[in-house]
């Protein structure tokens, strides 16, 4: 198994870590962490005063003290994961560092392409506090790249993601989707929730879908369990809500589409802030998954 654990060197994504050893205990594999400086945000800048020879100049100090710093972090950061999987007597994960310049968004999304893992691994927040998902990194990303991507909170604990909520829209990529949730976290044997909310007059059409749903499953082999259920209520958020907190919900879990983002997905009963405020990791998944 191979994971990009993709980091902005904040102390807030120190909560990767465990999540990237666990997923490799069993099986070995190699943890990429990843970093992009951007150093487009000095490159051709009009804001300096002088001539364009003193600008050149002047960026090119600051960019080399950038990559030199970039540099530095990179190799403690590299050390210290090192070190935690040394601490654990764990020989079979390697880890290689991948430090670039340039757009953290395209730099992921090239990388993604170019190393074909089975996972990419990042915090919700990052330097200043600023959740990813408020700005268009994330987004671009999610349906960008055709590799599951797990999203950890903020100061979340790690604790074993084996009760896991997916919410559905019926999507002809459910089957496929749910495959892949119970091989990411087949270390846990996870427990999956299939839920879809449901009002009065869309019961009886929901209700057979769900059950043809359920159908697939029967015959498959897999390492946990899984259950299927429709939940009436005028409040969805509020209803995923209670039932992450009645059910000790580790992870959620959801399909990115393209169009409208979540809105699409789930017809405005839940948006991506919904998840996020569940304050658990998420795994998500591009609509289009390989």
């Amino acid at each position: 198994m191979k994971i990009i654990l993709s980091t902005d060197f904040s102390e807030e994504n120190k909560v990767l870590l465990p999540y990237a050893i666990d997923f490799l205990k069993n099986s070995g594999g190699e943890i990429i962490i990843f970093h992009a400086y951007m150093d487009n945000v000095f490159i051709g800048s009009n804001s300096y005063p002088g001539n364009m020879d003193t600008d050149n100049y002047f960026t090119t100090e600051l960019l080399i003290e950038l990559e030199k710093n970039s540099q530095q972090i990179m190799l403690e950061k590299t050390q210290y994961l090192i070190n935690l999987i040394n601490e654990e007597g764990l020989e079979n994960i390697t880890v290689r560092p991948v430090l670039v310049s340039g757009d953290p968004e395209e730099e992921l999304i090239e990388l993604s392409k170019s190393e074909n893992p089975d996972l990419i691994l990042m915090g919700t927040r990052g330097k200043g506090g600023k959740r990813f998902l408020e700005g268009s990194l994330v987004k671009s990303v999610m349906t960008k790249c055709n590799v599951p991507m797990l999203f950890i909170p903020e100061g979340y604990s790690w604790r074993k993601s084996n009760e896991v909520v997916y919410a559905t829209d019926f999507n002809e990529l459910d089957i496929n989707t749910i495959d892949k949730i119970f091989n990411i976290l087949k270390p846990y044997k996870p427990h999956i929730h299939v839920l879809h909310f449901i009002e009065d007059a869309e019961g009886p059409k929901e209700a057979i879908m769900m059950e043809e749903l359920e159908q697939a499953f029967l015959e498959k082999e897999y390492e946990g369990e899984i259950h299927f259920q429709l939940i009436n209520t005028n409040n969805a958020p509020q209803a995923l809500k209670i039932f992450c907190e009645r059910n000790d919900i580790s992870l959620s879990s959801f399909i990115a589409y393209h169009k409208g983002f979540f809105d699409f997905m789930f017809k405005e009963k839940l948006d991506k802030d919904d998840f996020l405020n569940l304050n658990i990791p998420m795994l998500t998944f591009k609509e289009f998954s390989k």
